[in-house]
């Protein structure tokens, strides 16, 4: 049953690999959906990392100069100092009142401050606090309000208090003040901020009481206007517009806008000679002046993206946006869902197209770090992509698939180590498993070109029949563990051990390339020689031995490779023309008396690296066409013999039938190797043959070997 398993798991491996495209985009969809619901929306941590993508927009935008129409008149920290008071006290009653009351101030102070930025020229005057009781002063207060009614707006503050129910309480200006100042005075100061998060990103230019008391409930009522929006629509004598949870469209961060001191105001010699801040009042004229509180003591503080700044402040970057038309709009729907939906994609098309795991995880980081570049520089233009759906949807695919495919490769290596295992060694394996999905469809039958090295021992059935049998597994194991790492160790694959013979391949399993896995073959062929010398040297005189010999085959051309077998016992080989003709090659060493016979594509991929003797053209058993056949000398290392070049030469007047010169060639060869040479005697013999009795017409130099 194991084999049936094993094949059990191997195709539910294959369908997860073939069906990789329909699990990662299927499971991008599932993470694009649920980030655009609201449940997603409103999870305390993605509120948060859109809370920071906003402010990082912010902080990388370079403050810009706000427009010269809006003003700011503070109440600073030197205004409320009596000491720093003390300097300017004796030039002007004003100064002097000040620095004799603390804060809250006598209502009359603030009418001579109005009035004293109204002579200066200004346009609107917005004031910045609370004024909800009746206090004494009121009368002159309310005098100068009615001068200049329709041109100060009033504050309407909400704030954190426990009235009846509720813990929200509408701060609104004492209703004398409020019907002096006129019908359209006055203005809510309220910010919108998430209940986790105090930090002030937007703002709503209408709302109404039952909103700010009831977030939850809202019938539609919006009859108060904020603030800043209400000043800014007087200023530029237009109706405010709705606009609700709209982003704060800062100019930049605190002081922005420069600061007035309102002592100053009333000191001469500041205020008319000549000052840079005032120039003689002119810096006032025709502006719009919001008036209120920065000292740090009287907490009007809100932090913003930018930093923390006085509230008044905030009121002059949303009124100098609304009169300078500055907006920072979400973008629609449709919009930032088909931008999430992009990014969803591009981070699922990387992670299937790209195999390298560390150039995965860059490219999906690439495509989110693009996809902030590009909202970024919307941002500056006006227009705010949510960044939370985008980034979970991207990022979510993104990871997910490449754990899905880092998962499914870990269980497709082990897969196909428990199989490979059998075939290769370890450390082959490791290298085929870098790309199981290759090897898996070797497995299931694919034709490749492959280097197959063929070697057998001479005479082994005589051996075997005669020596005792632990005598010859013994030796036979002995070999085998000599020879099958020489193999091994030039990356080539011990296929199966055919009784005494071995059948290798380069290039079925992993590919170094076509002349590499040829060079690795003949380099493997040259060690087996060197090895099996040296063990029959350790042979030498052991009864339990014998001396051996053995005959290599190499070719190169096309295979099949496949797992084939019983479901109980399969194994994964080479099959083909290709192994054959290096079948035929190992016996035909026996006829040409040498140990190692390669093909002519062997030669010519590997010439460069070797020294080779041509042996023949011959046409073997089972092929129609001739083919040259070489066996190794050497390798480039060790100059070729200097009898190579004439040996060669004589093979080529042997194949043009000029036998006669053929033979004083190789006679004088044979001479110069050593007076024995096999390969110039068989051509001598068929020389003197070929003299007696000439070859046909249609002779093509070729012999043919009749031996299988």
């Amino acid at each position: 049953m194991g084999g049936v398993a094993q094949r059990n798991v191997g195709s539910l491996l294959r369908r997860l690999r073939k069906g990789r495209f329909a699990a990662i985009f299927g499971l991008g969809l599932v993470l694009f959906t649920l980030s655009e619901t609201e449940w997603f929306q409103r999870l305390r941590a993605v509120r948060r990392f859109a809370s920071f993508a906003h402010d990082t927009h912010f902080s990388m935008m370079e403050a810009s100069a706000p427009p010269g129409e809006v003003v700011i008149v503070g109440i600073n920290g030197s205004s409320l100092d009596p000491n720093a008071l003390a300097g300017l006290a004796g030039d002007s009653e004003v100064v002097r009142q000040m620095r004799e009351n603390t804060w809250p101030w006598p209502r009359p102070i603030h009418a001579r401050v109005i009035e004293r930025i109204f002579d200066a020229g200004a346009r609107i005057v917005a004031v910045d606090f609370a004024m909800p009781s009746e206090r004494p002063g009121d009368e002159e207060l309310i005098a100068v309000l009615k001068k200049y009614a329709g041109r100060v707006v009033l504050a309407s503050v909400v704030q954190d208090r426990q009235i009846g129910d509720s813990e929200v309480a509408m701060i609104h200006p004492h209703p004398n003040l409020a019907a002096a100042a006129g019908d359209r005075s006055r203005g809510v100061v309220v910010y919108s901020s998430a209940e986790d998060d105090p930090v002030v990103r937007r703002f709503n230019t209408h709302t109404s009481d039952l909103k700010e008391f009831a977030p939850d409930l809202d019938d539609g009522n919006h009859d108060l206007i904020n603030f800043a929006a209400l000043s800014a629509g007087l200023y530029s004598g237009s109706v405010v517009s709705p606009r609700y949870s709209e982003i704060i469209p800062f100019f930049g961060g605190p002081r922005t806008f420069d600061y007035i001191p309102v002592e100053q105001l009333f000191v001469d010699r500041i205020f008319r000679g000549g000052s840079p801040m005032f120039k003689n009042g002119e810096s006032l004229r025709g502006k719009l002046v919001f008036y209120g509180p920065i000292a740090e003591v009287l907490h009007d503080v809100h932090a913003t993206p930018l930093g923390t700044m006085p509230g008044v402040e905030m009121h002059a970057h949303i009124a100098a946006a609304l009169i300078e038309g500055r907006r920072i709009k979400d973008v629609s729907k449709g919009s930032s869902r088909g931008f999430a939906f992009l990014i969803t994609v591009l981070c699922g098309v990387f992670v299937l197209w790209i195999r390298n795991p560390v150039l995965q995880i860059s490219a999906i980081l690439g495509t989110l770090a693009l996809g902030f570049v590009f909202t970024h520089a919307a941002f500056l233009r006006g227009a705010f992509f949510p960044t939370a759906s985008w980034v979970f949807a991207g990022a979510g695919t993104g990871l997910c698939g490449f754990v899905y495919l880092f998962v499914l490769e870990r269980l497709e290596r082990a897969q196909v180590r428990k199989v490979f295992g059998r075939f290769v060694s370890k450390r082959i394996a490791e290298v085929v498993l870098k790309n199981a999905e290759e090897f898996a469809h070797a497995r299931s039958g694919e034709r490749r070109s492959v280097a197959v090295l063929f070697s057998d021992i001479r005479s082994f059935t005589a051996w075997s029949e005669n020596a005792a049998p632990e005598n010859l597994v013994g030796q036979l194991n002995e070999y085998f563990e000599a020879m099958v790492p020489l193999i091994e160790d030039t990356e080539g694959n011990a296929q199966k051990f055919i009784g005494d013979a071995i059948l290798a391949a380069w290039g079925d399993t992993h590919s170094s390339g076509q002349s590499e896995d040829c060079r690795r073959a003949v380099v493997a062929a040259m060690k087996m020689r060197t090895v099996l010398r040296d063990l029959n040297a350790k042979w030498q005189g052991r009864e339990d031995r014998i001396t051996i010999s053995i005959g290599i085959g190499i070719n190169h051309g096309n295979v099949v490779t496949g797992e084939v077998g019983h479901s109980e016992r399969r194994e994964f080989t080479v099959l083909g023309d290709g192994v054959n003709f290096a079948s035929r090659l190992e016996s035909a060493t026996k006829i040409f008396h040498t140990d190692c016979l390669l093909g002519e594509t062997v030669e010519e991929l590997t010439r460069e690296f070797f020294v080779f003797r041509e042996v023949g053209f011959v046409r073997v058993k089972g092929k129609k066409k001739p083919v040259h056949i070489f066996t190794p000398l050497s390798d480039k290392s060790t100059p070729a013999p200097d009898w190579l070049a004439d040996y060669h030469q004589a093979l080529a007047l042997h194949r043009s039938r000029d036998f006669a010169g053929a033979a004083a060639l190789f006679t004088g060869v044979k001479q110069r190797i050593g007076g024995d040479d096999f390969l110039c005697d068989w051509y001598l013999e068929i020389g003197r043959r070929y003299l007696a009795d000439a070859p046909g017409e249609d002779w093509d130099g070729s012999e043919t070997l009749m031996e299988k």
